[in-house]
Formats: structure tokens, sequence, C-alpha cells
């Protein structure tokens, strides 16, 4: 579902760059030449990221003294854009576009990368690795204002309690148990929400919770007291109360618009 290779070396045009999967990153450490594609040629620079469409071949002229080759599937990146609903994060990948990233955005995305690819040959479940790189590519594409402003500490600290909430949010509602997972006291994982991400932990596991309802309402032939249950619900009468003060419709009128 995911690969990441440092590549390094001299590059010629006739050879285009192999992927595994179909959504493509390029992130230059070093490098002096071109990037080539049908749409156009793009400069090789130092702190460049490059988001690459799933169409045309990627080729590549000149030398490359260091940069991440990052291929995924389409599964990892439809739970990116569940979570971020804006056309920008949609059309991230409809045409090729890149960033040139600052002094501090550098070693920030060189530091995460570097740990994704350690998470990687860990063989991480699915779930942890689209959590990784949804705040990734969150950060990188500049789609989350407010990763900008967090230490590096800080973005692994919203990658692991992301990953915990991810596993766990139907089951688990306390704030301790989430505490022990991050390793930190329950006033400090509060605090640290409502800092970083600006809500309560009831606030965060609702809207999981109402985001997983939306798509198997409809994208899964579960009938409503099925996902009641699957949710954790134990009356289906209060997953209909809670989706429609959520949504501010109900579930069937919901189901009709899909």
């Amino acid at each position: 579902m995911i690969q990441l290779e440092v590549i390094k070396g001299f590059f010629k045009r006739e050879k285009a760059l192999p992927a595994a999967y179909p959504m493509r990153i390029l992130v230059i450490k070093e490098a002096e030449g071109c990037l080539h594609m049908n749409s156009g040629d793009y400069q090789l620079t130092a702190g460049r990221i490059f988001f690459i469409p799933e169409e045309g071949l990627v080729r590549l002229e000149g030398e490359i003294q260091s940069a991440y080759w990052l291929t995924f599937s389409s599964v990892l990146y439809a739970e990116f854009l569940l979570q971020h609903l804006d056309p920008l994060a949609k059309n991230l990948f409809l045409k090729l576009s890149y960033r040139d990233l600052g002094a501090n955005e550098v070693k920030k995305t060189h530091s995460l990368i570097e740990q994704l690819r350690k998470e990687v040959d860990a063989r991480r479940d699915a779930a942890y690795l689209s959590q990784y790189l949804s705040l990734f590519l969150g950060y990188t594409a500049d789609l989350d204002g407010y990763l900008a402003a967090l230490s590096l500490d800080e973005l692994q600290q919203v990658l692991r309690f992301r990953a915990i909430l991810e596993q766990f949010y139907k089951t688990e509602r306390s704030i301790e148990f989430y505490a022990e997972g991050m390793g930190i006291s329950s006033r400090k994982l509060n605090l640290f929400l409502g800092k970083v991400l600006g809500k309560s932990l009831s606030g965060l596991i609702k809207d999981r919770i109402m985001r997983e309802a939306e798509m198997l309402l409809l994208h899964s032939d579960f009938t409503v007291d099925e996902i009641a249950k699957m949710l954790g619900f134990e009356q289906t009468s209060n997953f209909h109360s809670t989706f429609r003060r959520y949504k501010g419709i109900t579930i069937g009128q919901f189901s009709h618009l899909g």
C-alpha cells in the first residue's frame, strides 16, 4: 500500500522512475537537473517537494545527491480526503504541483519522512500508515495550517494520538485510556488536544465516529441498526439523535443525498 525509498545517482531522461502505487511524491534534499512529464519540465532544487498525478511517466535528468521517492495506494489517499474535505486536498494530485519548503519546513519534512520510512519497514498496519500519511500530506502541502507552528515533537504527538484514536475510537471513550497510550497524564493530554487540535477528546471521538458513519451509510450495505452497533451505540435511537445533532439532518435525509 505504500513504498518509500531514498534515491540518488545520475538519471537519464530515457528511463522513467518505477512506481509501485499510483499516488506519487518526490522530495528533493539535494539535486541538480529536471523532472520531465507530459505537462512540462520542472527544475530539481533542494527543498522542493513534488505532488505528481497518476497519469504520465516521471522522467529525471541530472544528478540527485539525495531524494525520497514515495508512492502509495488510492486507499491510503482516500483516508486523507476524508479528513480534508476542501477542494485543495481533492485537487492535490490532479496535475503536477510542487512547493518549495523553507529551512524549518525542510528539517521537519525530512524528519517526518525518515520516521515514515521506519514505520513502513516495521510493517505497520494500514490504519496507522494512513494517519501518518494524512499528517505528512497535510503538513507538506500546507493544508493543515496549524501544523506549521508545531515542533517536530508535537507533530509526532499528533501522529501518535491519531493512530491510537483510529484504533480505539469505537470502543474507548476515557481520557485516561488515551493518556496512558500517549505516555502522559490525562491533564497534559487534555491541554495538548485543546492547544493543538482545538477540541476535547469527546469532540474528536464524535468527529471520527460521525465520519465513519457517513462512509458506512453511503458506501456499505449495512443496515442502520448494524452501523449503530458497529460504532458503539447501545441503541439505534441514540445513533439517530446523535447524527441529527451533528449533521443537522436525519440519517434518512443524508442517505438520500448520496
